[in-house]
């Protein structure tokens, strides 16, 4: 018998002998939403996933940390897994509570809170049970026990509830209170872009000491490089199809860049990157995506394999690896609300001037950062590109103070676990 389950992203995960990095939170977030709380018996449906945001809200109303916030939120995620046993079955099966203890510590350290404190644990127990308490009152007329609890401090939501809509709160949550604490942690951080060229590649950090920029022959050594960066946007497919089933974000960023379509290349399938010869790689296209391959779409097929190799050997850097595209991050910079591409062409002298006067109002040493590419022998050919990874760095930093979103906000996973998404920055008016 198979000792794994294969969960929501495909990840063959093993229960008993459970791998850190194989822990995910769309895994945690889908299935809690999807598991009844009660063991099935509240007259109407109510999650796991529904209950742990309860728990969230409940310990933010408290005035308890982030940190209590996220256990709150995760206390449960054991039970993304193994699903849970009711308390009198549970009990007698000493065995259970340990495989659940081992899978919870290591749902805490992977998500940062390893180290929580005996009162922190505590605090996320009083809250836990207080939500079990209220829950069977607003859905059996009776508690489950006669015990003497603390009100509430709010009014929770018991009703039944969307599923889908659960999970995406859940996620959206989870961000948001991930991404104060990487903020707290990345002061003074740095930021890249990338963006693939004739010539290698173009990486731009940018942090509160300024910029740099560079070409470089592999997308492997600016990883190396930067391996203590922040965050990375690539523009460059990461997450590939392999079949009709593996939806990429590509027609639907079309749909954001009306008159500037053309520029989101659709991304060849994986049987094709890993084919050298055009007319070959267009057929299999064809074949297993219903549509032959582009010219366009075939000459970065060598960076896509590259990038693909990469985050195949290191599954860790799609931490913070990242795919974006520079047009798109142009026209979020640029609408500040509106999603709209800028229409004047990179290629030409107005849309240079566009663009660069959308970065000068987010970063104040765009200028700067033009002039010394200009006078660089090694890198005035690669303006576009340059400009490109600029862009990206400054979204890139945008996003770790304001929060990324993602299209598809639920990005599916390709067969690797990559992520098939687009990420961009939440914009609001501010300066680096």
């Amino acid at each position: 018998m198979k000792n794994y389950i294969l969960t929501y992203t495909k990840t063959r995960f093993t229960p008993m002998e459970p791998v850190i990095d194989d822990i995910y939170i769309e895994d945690i977030a889908h299935s809690l939403s999807m598991l009844a709380r009660a063991n099935g018996h509240f007259p109407q449906f109510y999650s796991v996933g529904q209950h742990s945001l309860n728990c969230c809200k409940e310990a933010k109303k408290r005035g308890y940390s982030d940190r209590v916030q996220l256990g709150c939120l995760l206390h449960d995620g054991s039970e993304c897994y193994i699903s849970d046993l009711t308390r009198p079955v549970k009990r007698q099966l000493p065995q259970y509570c340990i495989v659940e203890e081992k899978l919870q510590k290591l749902i805490y350290e992977r998500f940062g809170l390893g180290d929580l404190s005996d009162e922190e644990m505590q605090s996320i127990t009083d809250v836990d049970d207080t939500l079990l308490y209220y829950e069977f009152v607003a859905s059996m007329g009776e508690p489950p026990a006669e015990v003497k609890l603390p009100p509430v401090t709010m009014k929770h939501d018991f009703s039944q509830r969307d599923m889908n809509s659960v999970e995406s709160e859940f996620l959206y949550s989870f961000r948001k209170l991930t991404q104060l604490k990487q903020e707290k942690n990345h002061q003074g951080a740095d930021y890249i872009g990338i963006d693939g060229c004739r010539a290698g590649w173009v990486a731009v950090k940018v942090s509160e000491d300024g910029f740099e920029v560079d070409l470089y022959k592999s997308i492997e050594e600016i990883c190396s490089k930067y391996d203590d960066a922040a965050y990375m946007l690539v523009d460059m497919p990461i997450g590939l199809p392999e079949s009709n089933d593996d939806i990429r974000p590509d027609s639907e960023v079309r749909m954001y860049l009306s008159g500037r379509s053309s520029c989101i290349f659709n991304t060849p399938c994986r049987q094709a990157v890993y084919t050298d010869e055009y007319h070959e790689a267009s057929m299999i296209n064809k074949c297993i995506l219903g549509k032959g391959l582009s010219k366009q779409s075939f000459s970065i097929s060598p960076h896509i394999r590259e990038i693909d190799r990469l985050l195949q050997k290191r599954p860790d850097l799609a931490e913070k690896l990242n795919e974006s595209h520079p047009e798109f991050c142009f026209a979020i910079l640029a609408s500040r609300t509106f999603i709209l591409p800028l229409y004047n062409s990179k290629h030409t002298p107005e849309g240079h001037e566009d663009r660069v006067e959308t970065l000068q109002e987010y970063y104040d040493k765009t200028y700067e950062f033009v002039s010394y590419i200009m006078d660089n022998p090694r890198l005035s050919g690669l303006i576009i590109d340059c400009l490109d990874a600029l862009c990206l760095a400054v979204s890139a930093w945008l996003g770790s103070k304001h929060g990324y979103k993602s299209i598809p906000a639920n990005p599916p996973k390709d067969r690797f676990g990559l992520p098939m998404q687009m990420v961009y920055p939440f914009v609001k008016e501010i300066k680096l």
